[in-house]
């Protein structure tokens, strides 16, 4: 019997070094679950970030597009007012004078808009707009329309095919 008894705190060692071993694995195990999860979420933030600098550069660069684009447009009306200003000249030379310098205000804005930031251009609009909202107001109106025109002059002409329907079209209406 006395072997059963040393059998027995031998076997019940034998059930703790394994008890053990099971746990330590089961921890390195858990710290290796944990380091490659940390590692993941950090390689996804990474890709993230990668992702979200590349559409803010694209973004930008159309945007940068956009703006010249736009200081072009303001800068053709600046030199229409100024055209406007020569035929005044002769007849009205004082009409002539307000209409130049509101050219040179135009063309003022035009290489501002060239020159400057979209983020600065952004922030001064908004200064703008908080101490003279009834002026900023009537500009957006007057710049809605320049848009519109502008729009509608760029817009692509109708296919000759697409002529020809509209005008079959409108004739059989005219025809009731």
């Amino acid at each position: 019997m006395s072997d059963t008894y040393t059998a027995r705190p031998d076997l019940a060692g034998k059930a703790k070094d394994m008890v053990r071993d099971v746990k330590t694995k089961a921890s390195d195990l858990s710290d290796g679950v944990t380091r490659a999860a940390k590692d993941s979420a950090s390689q996804l933030g990474d890709a993230a970030l990668e992702m979200a600098n590349t559409a803010k550069d694209k973004v930008e660069a159309a945007v940068s597009q956009r703006k010249s684009v736009g200081a072009d447009y303001i800068g053709s009306i600046a030199q229409a007012t100024g055209r406007a200003a020569n035929e005044f000249e002769a007849e009205l030379p004082q009409a002539a004078h307000y209409i130049r310098q509101a050219s040179e205000q135009i063309q003022g804005v035009a290489d501002t808009v060239r020159e400057r930031d979209v983020r600065e251009l952004v922030g001064e609009v908004q200064d703008f707009a908080r101490r003279q909202p009834t002026l900023f107001f009537g500009g957006a109106v007057v710049l809605g329309f320049a848009a519109l025109r502008f729009l509608k002059s760029t817009a692509p002409a109708m296919a000759s095919g697409d002529t020809a329907s509209s005008g079959a079209f409108e004739t059989r209406r005219e025809g009731r």
